[in-house]
Order: structure tokens, then sequence, then C-alpha cells
């Protein structure tokens, strides 16, 4: 058992540094934060409601980029199978052409499988973007590792998420990278937090993305 803890806290330790380390040529490089404020219900044991209010900034912290507000659900199929479903509409900082809507609807499946403390899950989704100006299809395959310390309330984990064109003539190009490593951790009795950071890769430019979640559970 000794081995295997050590084991799962060396592939964490590996794979972070990966992401902390990577490097990725672009001629721009933002630093931003998001936040965002949720709340999850279990209606059922394997069915669950979810809200969340997300507030991004941009332009070194100087300014809104988006405030977001999405509702969606997921459903624990079999043991190792969730699906998934939600909406979102984002309200977004177009500089000189305003303060514009946009809306987003997205359906997802994810595999996950428990190696001792090692949690593996595997995400693909399928999402539409649409707005008066503009339209975007995009499958997103998203691989996560955690690790479940024993006696420790600190959950870390790593994320690599790949976007993928599905729009006319995108031909199935990536077009968005996301690295990711983070803290999960419980914050009171139905709270829980996490804490992050996330390197975005695009053509256009790269983005340093700082972050923190509350969730509040009933």
């Amino acid at each position: 058992m000794e081995n295997n803890s050590k084991y799962g806290i060396g592939l964490i330790a590996f794979l972070l540094l990966q992401v902390l380390t990577i490097r990725i040529a672009a001629q721009d490089v933002d630093n931003t934060t998001w936040a965002k404020l949720g709340v999850k219900y279990e209606v059922l044991p394997k069915l669950t409601l979810s809200s969340n209010l997300e507030w991004r900034t941009e332009d070194d912290l100087s300014m809104t980029d988006r405030w977001r507000l999405d509702v969606g659900g997921s459903y624990k199929m079999l043991p190792f199978l969730k699906v998934g479903a939600g909406y979102e509409v984002h309200y977004r900082n177009l500089e000189e052409a305003g303060w514009k809507f946009r809306h987003r609807y997205h359906v997802d499946g994810t595999l996950s499988h428990r190696i001792q403390r090692v949690k593996l899950s595997l995400r693909e989704r399928f999402q539409h973007t649409f707005s008066a100006e503009e339209k975007e299809f995009r499958l997103r395959s998203r691989l996560k590792v955690a690790y479940d310390i024993a006696r420790c309330r600190l959950e870390p984990y790593v994320s690599v998420e790949m976007y993928n064109g599905l729009g006319r003539g995108e031909h199935f190009d990536v077009a968005r990278m996301r690295y990711r490593t983070g803290l999960s951790f419980p914050l009171a009795e139905r709270w829980e937090a996490e804490a992050f950071y996330c390197r975005q890769w695009e053509r256009d430019g790269s983005k340093n993305i700082f972050g923190v979640e509350c969730i509040y559970r009933f």
C-alpha cells in the first residue's frame, strides 16, 4: 500500500511538472482570472442538477472579459459512466463593439476509473456556441488524473483538454488546448472549493489563467 501511495504521488508530481514547464509558442500571452460560484442539488442518487455564475477578466486582469451563467444536469448511468447536458449564456465585453450576449449548449459523457488512490477520467463533450454574429461547433476531449491523498483533505489533479473544430472547413483541426493543474478541498460541511492554474493555447495567443471555484451542495 505504501508503494502504491508513493507511485500515485510520483505520478501527480510528474504530470504537474509537465503542465508547469510546458512551453507554447505564441506571440501574445495574457494573464487572466476566472472566479466561479455554484450550487449542486442531488435530486436522486444518480441524478444531479447544477448552476454556476462565473466572472472572467482579461488584459492582465485590467478589465472584465465576460460573465457566464449556466444550468445543467448529469446522470450516472453506470459506475464508470456519467452523461450530462447543459445550457450557458455569456455576457461578453467586445470592447469597441460593446457588451453582447452569446449562447451555448453541450452534451457530454465521462468515463472514470480508480486505481488505488489514483482517479482517472476521460470526458468527451460536444458544444454548439452561437450569437447573432457567429456560430461555433467544438468537440472537447479532456483527460484528468487526480490523487486522493490518505488522511489529507487536499486532492491535487492535472488535466489536458483539446478542442477540435467541427465547423465547415475546419477539418477537425485543433482550435484550443488547455493544460490545467489544481487542488480541490472541502471548505465546510456542504461547501467545497478549488484553486487552479491553467495554460491555454490558441492560434492567436496564449493565456495564463488563475482561478478559484466554490460549490455548495444540497
